[in-house]
């Protein structure tokens, strides 16, 4: 009888153990993909620093005319490229791939109004430009810090074992009713 009991024990502490291996795995491949979505994140806030940057450059050393028809290029290209993530995005029906096509079309936009706005407004076209994109920078970390805290609360959330000592039955609901006079003058 206690042989028995020691290998049932050693049974349920390899079957535990092996639980544990695939739980591992699992969480693993979870963070590979949010560490990859938050790498990705910190690159598009790069890559529109560089770009605006790169206007900046633009600005000192071309002429007004040349400028204003580079911007008007990048924004059709990223207008294209947000629409054909769109469609990608309703193909797969995936919905990261729709936020980071309309966070595309925010910046093919952006690109689009900054003509209008430094003229109208009266900005500063450097200025105004470092401020861009601080702006879209900072939305992107923000977003970073954000994926970053849903993984590791989904994380935490797995080392707890209370969900499953407790089962979350839900109470049986009985409804009130009303009582016949007849059964009521029978008790």
């Amino acid at each position: 009888m206690k042989k028995n009991n020691k290998d049932n024990i050693k049974n349920s502490d390899l079957y535990e153990n092996a639980k544990h291996q695939e739980i591992d795995k699992e969480e693993k491949a979870k963070r590979q993909i949010y560490l990859r979505k938050i790498f990705l994140n910190v690159l598009k806030a790069i890559a529109i620093m560089l770009y605006f940057v790169l206007l900046n450059v633009a600005y000192i050393n071309l002429k007004q005319e040349v400028l204003i028809k580079d911007i008007e290029i990048f924004s059709i290209a990223f207008l294209v490229f947000g629409l054909v993530e769109l469609e990608i995005a309703y193909k797969k029906d995936d919905g990261s791939i729709v936020i980071s096509a309309v966070e595309l079309l925010l910046l093919a936009f952006h690109n689009l109004s900054i003509m209008h706005v430094i003229t109208m407004y009266k900005y500063d076209f450097r200025l105004y430009l470092l401020t861009s994109s601080y702006v879209f920078s900072i939305y992107y970390i923000l977003k970073s810090i954000i994926i970053y805290t849903k993984e590791r609360k989904e994380y935490l959330n797995t080392l707890n074992d209370i969900s499953e000592i407790v089962k979350k039955d839900e109470p049986i609901k009985k409804e009130a009713k009303k009582q016949s006079k007849n059964s009521a003058k029978e008790k």
